[in-house]
């Protein structure tokens, strides 16, 4: 689900991972403003590690393999991205109704980045073997 950030994506956030029932399927809530790109991943408890304090590792892995794929040396510590050294990237794994929530945002440089989704989203699949359905409309179908 794609949004722009607004101010707003922590109530969405929760309201979304709330109403998601046990048996449901994961949901990349993807955040877009200027200059920034925050992501949020939405599972339901079956599928995340069964100890909470592994949350953040296990949901927050794809952001940094994806950093790494557009040339950045990026690395998971404590609950941030780091690059060089300096933290770039704020994290967060929490739980919310049945479901294991891993937020996140991608350090400034990508941000822009054609193609960031894309990645973000193969990383994903290819750690967690999930595959997300996708509707968003070609060039022929965008509305006007």
């Amino acid at each position: 689900m794609r949004l722009a950030a607004d101010g707003e994506s922590a109530t969405l956030c929760a309201g979304l991972a709330a109403a998601q029932p046990a048996a449901a399927d994961p949901v990349l809530l993807w955040l877009r403003s200027t200059g920034a790109c925050a992501f949020a991943l939405i599972a339901p408890r079956r599928l995340a590690p069964g100890r909470a304090w592994r949350w953040l590792a296990w949901g927050a892995m794809p952001a940094v393999a994806t950093c790494r794929r557009f040339g950045l040396p990026a690395y998971l510590e404590g609950e941030a991205i780091w690059l060089h050294g300096r933290r770039v990237a704020g994290l967060r794994a929490a739980h919310m109704g049945e479901c294991a929530v891993i937020e996140g945002a991608f350090p400034a440089p990508l941000a822009a980045e054609p193609g960031l989704e894309a990645a973000f989203r193969e990383r994903i699949e290819a750690q967690h073997g999930w595959r997300f359905e996708t509707a968003w409309p070609s060039g022929g179908e965008a509305r006007r």
